[in-house]
């Protein structure tokens, strides 16, 4: 058990080493000297659990050692005495911050009593500042993750959201860098959607599910608080094959949605002395992640309504809705910048006798097959939207009819290749098209015209053909 401190300023030595010896035996550790100068440069030394002043020091007066004592050490409990008593010092020091005050000649017993029991009051005392200061500072920190989910709640993007998060995980636990990573579920990898103090160059990287620190977080699912990865058994071969830091403490923790891992957050190089990452961090570093996940949830759902909204719920392309948005875009696009633009309608052919003889799911079957061979024929700019029932429409920007006809023939001709088995019966699905060209003046719903019109005309000449407008027939 640690001793606890005296320290007594005296000019009396007589009195003063009778005090030291007494206050030894009763298990103290006594420093006794004689004169304000000598006391000032002990209290500015080491810390002493009780100082026990003279008011009348041949140096200095008592009340301005106090002061100075109070001020270089407030966790001191101080007991002032004298041998010329008055009510008015009396009053004067324990104003200034005293525990007691005794008179000269004074009872040892008694003495000892105010000792035991200042250093009772002044361990509670600062064991209630001790937990002030704690609770000050996890105040703070809650309100960061307060302030942090108030500007979530208004972010619509996953890379905002993410340096967002980052920025304020460097506030919660005071280190220097931190990365947020989603799962990539396709290539079963890690990948960084935001950061704060990391170079741009490392947001490129991807990392492996299970493998590394971060993807072993994501497919255990636990948080993780490493205080010297040097010394965890866990992590020692990354240690020494991967990237070094700072300190060798650092979080990772998950960020779950129903129990599912969708993504980590690290943070690594601690600002603080200790270099150490504390279970307090790790705690509103877990609060923050929570505001995280909910924004993401938020943000997938919008993305996901926003999607259903243009997309054609069998097929999976873009419905009628959105076809007349965008094809409103390019046609004022192309009335602009003088560049060509297209349109490839296509029809399969007899569609409705699959459906009669084989069945709507058949029929679903049918469609789907279709649009998946015209999205493999066209390029990523060109919009493919289901126009009507059996009807899909192809809008070509930068693309004239030239183009749009090599394009409309090589779908019609990958259609017609792909064999389907309907309840063990061989059948070809053959489409007829459309192309037309946009031209200068014309209207969105003349353009649309136009190319209903040759699709008309290939259906009309015998089907599995594509037709050109032309204005003249």
């Amino acid at each position: 058990m640690i001793k606890k401190s005296i320290l007594i300023v005296d000019d009396d030595k007589t009195l003063a080493n009778a005090m030291k010896l007494t206050l030894i035996e009763e298990g103290y550790e006594v420093v006794a000297v004689n004169r304000a100068d000598v006391a000032f440069k002990e209290i500015k030394n080491r810390f002493f659990d009780v100082a026990m002043l003279d008011l009348m020091l041949p140096d200095t007066k008592g009340m301005s050692l106090l002061n100075f004592c109070i001020e270089e050490s407030p966790q001191t409990c101080f007991i002032m005495f004298t041998g010329n008593a008055s009510i008015s010092s009396a009053v004067e020091s324990l104003k200034a911050g005293a525990y007691d005050y005794i008179t000269k000649p004074f009872d040892i017993d008694h003495l000892k009593i105010v000792i035991r029991r200042g250093i009772e009051k002044q361990a509670l005392l600062n064991s209630n500042q001790i937990l002030f200061e704690r609770l000050e500072k996890e105040k703070k920190k809650l309100e960061i993750v307060i302030e942090a989910g108030r500007i979530l709640s208004n972010i619509n993007s996953l890379e905002e959201l993410a340096d967002i998060v980052t920025a304020y995980a460097l506030k919660i636990s005071d280190a220097e860098k931190a990365s947020l990573m989603m799962i990539d579920d396709e290539a079963d990898e890690l990948v960084i959607r935001g950061s704060s103090g990391i170079d741009k160059e490392k947001l490129t990287q991807r990392m492996k599910i299970g493998k590394f620190i971060a993807g072993w977080v994501a497919q255990q699912g636990e948080a993780l608080l490493v205080k010297d990865i040097e010394t965890d058994p866990r992590f020692k071969f990354y240690y020494t094959k991967g990237p070094r830091y700072k300190s060798k403490s650092f979080i990772s923790l998950p960020l779950k949605s129903d129990n599912q891992v969708i993504g980590v957050m690290n943070i690594t190089d601690k600002l603080a002395e200790s270099d150490i990452f504390t279970d307090e961090d790790l705690r509103y570093l877990t609060l923050l992640g929570h505001e995280a996940v909910a924004q993401i949830k938020n943000i997938r759902l919008r993305e996901k309504l926003s999607y259903l909204a243009i997309t054609d719920s069998l097929t999976g392309l873009f419905n009628h809705r959105y076809c007349h948005e965008q094809l409103d875009f390019e046609v004022k696009r192309a009335q602009r910048y003088r560049h060509p633009l297209s349109l490839i309608m296509l029809d399969i052919d007899h569609f409705k006798s699959y459906n009669d003889r084989f069945g709507h799911l058949e029929g679903d079957r049918v469609l789907k097959q279709v649009a998946m061979a015209i999205k493999q024929n066209i390029r990523q700019v060109d919009v493919l939207c289901r126009y009507g029932g059996e009807e899909f429409l192809v809008i070509l920007p930068d693309t004239d009819i030239g183009g749009a006809k090599f394009v409309a023939e090589k779908i019609r001709k990958s259609v017609s290749q792909t064999p389907l088995l309907f309840k063990e019966e061989k059948e070809k699905v053959f489409v007829s098209g459309g192309v037309a060209e946009f031209r200068d003046g014309l209207s969105k719903t003349d353009f649309i015209s136009h190319v209903d019109k040759a699709l008309y005309q290939a259906k009309e000449n015998g089907r599995d053909k594509i037709c050109l407008f032309n204005e003249k027939k």
